[in-house]
């Protein structure tokens, strides 16, 4: 009898250990970042736009700090503010990917952390601006760290390009199949279809070119090129026009805004040709989607895996009169798509919390039970906005600083509020604050509403978030919210 029991004992014990096992099998992640797309945009990729509809979580008020593509991607990587990894620009000296690997913050991004315990890691499409001209490495070689396979654009163009493929330059040229995203596309696909089979668990990022402009255009400015397949499609669709569109009264705008003149009848042709283009690229990212999703689909690892899809930075269609571009601090430049599938991930849930790219780094790392003591970094995890069905959650995020090089602008983005400060020789910054709820497309400046008292403690609020890292700045955002903004009777 003893040794009956003794077999037993030892059989639940192997089957306890399977549990325990299985329980710990660690998820896999596809990490989707498109260049310059705008929350819009998602109504223009039928199957993206319906995945996540039915099986995610999408966001209402998902934003970047920094509305650049460098200081943008940085953040996502380290999960800091741009005043806090360095990278400043686009361009060398103070941003690109020269400030970057100066920083020395490659060898603590969210990749070698996942690297480190135990994921297989790639890299498709863009990375840095710049990572083909630098002389600090050899492009066509370099591997970051953190990365196990790496197909990465050397000059990057929807066509006549290099790509770095392991270490391994090659050049593309100017036929159908040379088109950018769907090169990345059958590099990803393949890479999945062997990730799927492994026991390893995986982290894939996937940076499409689409839907920014490019130096092939004989448009100028610049615009993106679409795959021929798509060239004609959405004729006679028009960007959208927002109250703030070709805004005729600018007077209470900071100078830069106030430099912009009135858009002419061919400024606006321009607009909406490059948003034609602008979601034509994007059909071809649609295209990726839909076959990603189905090889997910058709494999047991499929359940376990998590779809991330964002941008780096939001876009103007003559919003205040920028033609062009994704500068300074109003939402249209900062507000991101993004959605979210996955693994106790609540399907059809639509989140309106303030949530920022600095996220994603301790986000992903806890979605993977990678431990982060020790890591600095800015942000928090919104994994409890996308496990819980409840809207209330431990995440109490109310506020997040806002970043630009333009004339050393910055704000805070409240929950209702945008509050904005421009540098003036005079000494005394020039404020803008606005009613985000009332006043979606920040048209009407209400600071010279605030009372002494408000404005007083808002630039002190501002300061404070400016000097921030790590706890510091997770702390200051909770505490400063829109309670701060105090208006004349």
């Amino acid at each position: 009898m003893s040794k009956f029991f003794l077999a037993i004992s030892l059989v639940l014990s192997m089957l306890f250990v399977g549990m325990s096992v299985s329980a710990a099998a660690k998820p896999n992640f596809i990490f989707i970042l498109t260049d310059d797309m705008t929350p819009d945009d998602f109504r223009f990729m039928p199957r993206t736009q319906e995945y996540f509809s039915v099986n995610g979580v999408r966001f209402t008020n998902a934003f970047v700090s920094y509305a650049a593509c460098c200081p943008s991607r940085a953040s996502i990587l380290t999960g800091r503010y741009s005043k806090n990894h360095g990278v400043r620009s686009n361009n060398r000296p103070s941003g690109g990917f020269d400030a970057f690997y100066n920083s020395g913050l490659e060898s603590q991004t969210i990749a070698t952390k996942l690297q480190a315990d135990g994921y297989s890691t790639a890299y498709f499409g863009k990375y840095f601006n710049e990572y083909g001209t630098t002389t600090l490495v050899e492009p066509e070689s370099y591997i970051p760290p953190g990365w196990n396979y790496w197909y990465t654009f050397v000059s990057t163009k929807y066509f006549n390009y290099k790509l770095n493929e392991n270490g391994q330059a090659k050049n593309y040229g100017d036929t159908l199949e040379d088109y950018g995203t769907d090169v990345i596309a059958k590099h990803a696909s393949n890479h999945l279809d062997a990730a799927l089979s492994s026991s390893s668990p995986f982290f894939m990022m996937i940076a499409p070119y689409a839907a920014h402009a490019s130096t092939e255009s004989t448009e100028l400015p610049r615009q993106p090129i679409p795959a021929s397949r798509h060239e004609n499609l959405f004729n006679g669709m028009k960007a959208p026009r927002f109250a703030s569109f070709n805004q005729e009264d600018v007077s209470n705008k900071s100078f830069g805004v106030r430099d912009n003149p009135l858009l002419l009848p061919d400024d606006i042709e321009w607009i909406d040709n490059n948003f034609r283009a602008r979601i034509r690229t994007l059909q071809s990212v649609d295209e990726m989607m839909g076959k990603l999703i189905d090889q997910l689909e058709n494999s047991l690892k499929g359940k376990e895996t998590y779809i991330i899809f964002t941008s780096d930075n939001g876009y103007w269609f003559g919003e205040h009169r920028f033609k062009v571009g994704k500068a300074d601090l109003y939402d249209q430049s900062h507000r991101i798509p993004l959605a979210i599938t996955g693994p106790n991930v609540q399907r059809g849930f639509v989140r309106n919390d303030l949530v920022v790219n600095t996220d994603f780094f301790p986000t992903i790392l806890s979605l993977a039970s990678v431990p982060i003591s020790g890591s600095i970094h800015d942000g928090r995890s919104f994994r409890s906005l996308i496990e819980a069905s409840t809207r209330t959650t431990e995440f109490n995020r109310n506020s997040f600083l806002l970043e630009t090089g333009r004339d050393q602008k910055a704000g805070i983005r409240f929950r209702n509020y945008t509050y904005f400060e421009t540098p003036t020789a005079q000494g005394l910054p020039f404020k803008e604050l606005y009613d985000t709820q009332l006043d979606p497309d920040l048209v009407y400046n209400i600071a010279q509403k605030l009372t002494n008292e408000s404005s007083a403690f808002l630039q002190s609020a501002l300061a404070e978030l400016l000097s921030c890292s790590d706890d510091t700045c997770r702390v200051l955002e909770n505490e400063l919210s829109d309670l701060l903004v105090k208006l004349i009777d």
